[in-house]
């Protein structure tokens, strides 16, 4: 039976962000109103197991249950990045449902989904009996439709199941005859009961203490990030003896400050280091006269991301005014004392605006021939 499946990334966002739900603490004598914040990132899995006729209304199921675990205080991430997490697993067509089957697989779509729990949603059956009735010789036709949901939680760390449960939803239409529309609309109908009656199951588990919330650091990694700016470079400028001007045939990179998203959450400011969940994420740097730049990123520990930010027509209108004490100058020029106290100034102010000219691959500097950016 071909399964339909569709994935979605609730909760993944970063430290120090946390997504809280309330849980009445589970011990022995909690004190009065004691309540324990809890945060659960969890990818949600739906399929369908009841036939290939109702395929398509696991888009619908998928719709009311992240619409019923968002009221829990999960808040909702965008399918896409749980879509390219089970794309990027080997034989995709039956990724989600080998994860779900085998502790090791599962363990590995959850961390690359950056998730620590994975609910899995399953459409296991709809039945619709129609009955006809005639009554004081008038005839009608009822019809009783009933849906079957299970759900589980699986530990996104070792992939054992915590927690499992099914639940069944009715509905009785009395109408002049049977017809396939009025079956239709009364499965959507039960299919946004079914949703509310696992939020309920889930929420009830929740609250006793079923799913431990894991430590907000576990299974963090470290990523360094550096911002530069891209097709666009500093000559290596340096005075000489007797101040005398040198322009290298040698290109500087320009380095920047910028501020880095994850998952629309604002983490830090590159360069730098941030630390936020392995796995798939949406990564986004912006800074002011830059165009913004978006990837979906699989986070591992140790990386290193080297980012090139593009200049919006505002921002190089603003990068000639900052860099136009460099035009004048000329190779071999000789400047007065004043002069190179000026120009020394002006570089530092460029550095200071948020930019930085990377020296690093640059010749030694010796104290006859320094450098006019690093100082």
């Amino acid at each position: 039976m071909k399964l339909a499946r569709y994935l979605i990334l609730l909760g993944a966002l970063l430290a120090p962000v946390v997504i809280t739900v309330s849980a009445q603490a589970a011990v022995a004598n909690p004190p009065a109103a004691a309540v324990e914040a809890k945060t659960y990132k969890t990818a949600v899995i739906v399929s369908n197991r009841a036939g290939k006729a109702y395929d398509d209304k696991v888009a619908s199921l998928e719709d009311y249950v992240a619409a019923q675990v968002t009221d829990l205080g999960i808040s909702v991430i965008s399918r896409e990045t749980a879509t390219q997490a089970v794309a990027g697993l080997d034989h995709a067509a039956n990724a989600a449902d080998t994860a779900l089957a085998q502790g090791t697989s599962a363990v590995r779509l959850a961390q690359t989904l950056g998730a620590d729990y994975l609910l899995q949603v399953t459409l296991t059956g709809f039945d619709a009996d129609a009955r006809k009735i005639d009554a004081y010789g008038v005839q009608a036709v009822n019809v009783t439709g009933t849906l079957r949901v299970t759900y589980k939680i699986l530990d996104g760390a070792t992939g054992a199941s915590l927690t499992a449960d099914t639940v069944k939803v009715s509905k009785l239409v009395q109408q002049g005859e049977a017809s396939v529309a009025v079956q239709a609309d009364m499965l959507d109908e039960l299919l946004a009961e079914a949703a509310k009656k696992v939020a309920v199951s889930l929420k009830a588990r929740l609250d006793a203490g079923r799913i431990a919330a894991p430590s907000a650091a576990q299974g963090l990694v470290t990523v360094m990030i550096q911002t530069e700016v891209a097709d666009l470079t500093i000559p290596d400028i340096r005075i000489g003896v007797e101040n005398t001007v040198s322009i290298s045939e040698s290109k500087l990179k320009v380095l920047l400050s910028a501020s880095i998203e994850v998952d629309g959450v604002t983490v830090g400011t590159a360069p730098g280091e941030i630390t936020v969940k392995p796995g798939l994420s949406k990564l986004r740097i912006t800074r002011e006269g830059f165009k913004p730049w978006e990837r979906t990123v699989n986070f591992i520990k140790g990386q290193k991301l080297s980012v090139a930010l593009e200049m919006s027509d505002e921002g190089y209108a603003r990068w000639k005014d900052s860099t136009a004490f460099l035009n004048g100058l000329k190779n071999g020029a000789k400047l007065t004392d004043g002069e190179v106290k000026v120009l020394e100034g002006k570089a530092k102010a460029f550095e200071q605006s948020g930019f930085k000219v990377d020296t690093k691959d640059a010749p030694a500097v010796t104290v006859n021939n320094h450098s006019l950016f690093g100082l």
